[in-house]
């Protein structure tokens, strides 16, 4: 690489859709943006700038159009990868969705000397400030990205997590104020079990690879992580850079979880807890905790089936495709710990279809006490009485 004195950007014109919008980066990146990002890196505003088109390639850029709104400053000898926002806040992953891009091509190049940034546009449009976004700019801190002017344009202190744990209870904080908006969850499978149920396609593989950046960077010797793929039907898995980044640090084993490996383990598995069978509990009722005592400790938390596979796997009237689908529902299940999950499956303990809980009628009084002592919820939340869920549960009640 060249040494240079004089700050100096490589950029390229063309984004992605330029063609079609008739917008290039070299419209949206005027002098007042580009002095204003020299002087916050380097203390100094004057410097020379390079717009170049698809063809041109170093050794920092290859020869393609503007993927992650990036630009390359080059100052004495060190490279500064610098990734534009967008000027909208559209959507709760497209704000964000160039970010995983510029980590990509920032982590894959081998030169030593590299600092990555963030630098906000004019935000006036959208809100740049939602409870998503910002623990979206708190993974881009724990991986490293440097936000240059955030302190001009957002009222939040953005603030690196600190462990895993940290980043699953803000998750579950998140996820619990925007129900039925996520394609990403993150629990504990035990004490140093760490899993993650992503959706790769469309806006959502974005999500997923900057999770698994920021818990590859935090885990310790002791944990292990583990992510599968949520595929659907023929679509793909996460993109084969982020696959790569991710088998690079060495962290995290990837498992993808199409409906062969769902056929599989049905088959061999009477106590059926697939992938998919979690991650659509995950998705129903939210995080791991027990709905008949509120233990919210994820490696004490099952999920456990109202019609049980066993039972579904009986149904001689039913093809496998239809077996399969009902085993692996979201609605054929609950979280529960590990007493109350026994006791359910024992028929010790019971569930009306009206959600109310009842205790089988010839359990010895001290057993009942105990029961009652330890359920502290006697009714099943509205929420999860869907007519899917009443269904399954007469099902069950019937063959008792």
């Amino acid at each position: 690489m060249t040494y240079r004195n004089i700050p100096h950007f490589t950029i390229k014109k063309n984004l992605q859709k330029s063609k079609n919008t008739g917008i290039y980066f070299s419209d949206i990146l005027n002098d007042d943006v580009l002095s204003d990002v020299c002087y916050k890196i380097t203390g100094k505003h004057d410097y020379t700038l390079n717009f170049v088109e698809n063809d041109y390639k170093d050794e920092f850029l290859s020869d393609t159009y503007n993927k992650g709104r990036l630009a390359i400053l080059q100052y004495e000898s060190t490279i500064h990868y610098i990734s534009f926002s967008e000027n909208r806040a559209n959507g709760r992953n497209s704000s964000v969705q160039s970010v995983p891009t510029a980590f990509n091509i920032f982590f894959c190049n081998s030169y030593p000397n590299k600092k990555l940034h963030y630098y906000f546009l004019d935000t006036q449009l959208g809100n740049f400030e939602t409870d998503y976004l910002i623990f979206m700019y708190r993974l881009m801190a724990t991986i490293g990205f440097n936000f240059l002017n955030a302190d001009n344009v957002l009222t939040h202190k953005i603030k690196a997590f600190s462990s895993i744990e940290d980043i699953i209870f803000n998750r579950k904080n998140n996820s619990e104020r925007n129900k039925g908006n996520n394609s990403t969850y993150i629990t504990k499978s035990g004490a140093n079990s760490i899993d993650i149920y992503g959706k790769v396609y469309g806006a959502n593989k974005y999500e997923s690879s900057m999770l698994c950046y920021a818990l590859s960077l935090l885990c310790h010797e002791h944990q292990k992580i583990t992510l599968y793929e949520i595929i659907e039907k023929d679509l793909k898995r996460l993109p084969e850079i982020s696959r790569k980044v991710i088998e690079e640090m060495g962290v995290i084993k990837i498992i993808p979880t199409d409906i062969t490996l769902e056929k599989q383990i049905f088959k061999y598995n009477d106590s059926l807890r697939s992938p998919r069978y979690i991650y659509n509990l995950l998705d129903r009722i939210g995080p791991k905790q027990c709905v008949l005592c509120e233990c919210g400790i994820p490696e004490l938390i099952q999920g456990a089936h109202i019609w049980s596979v066993s039972s579904i796997k009986k149904e001689a009237n039913m093809i496998y495709e239809e077996k399969l689908n009902h085993a692996i529902n979201g609605h054929n299940g609950l979280w529960l710990c590990e007493n109350h999950h026994k006791l359910f499956d024992e028929n010790i303990l019971m569930i009306k279809e009206n959600g109310t809980i009842y205790y089988q009628e010839k359990i010895p009084i001290e057993h009942r006490e105990f029961i009652a002592k330890i359920t502290t919820i006697g009714c099943l939340p509205e929420f999860i009485m869907s007519e899917q869920f009443v269904e399954y549960l007469w099902q069950r009640n019937k063959a008792v």
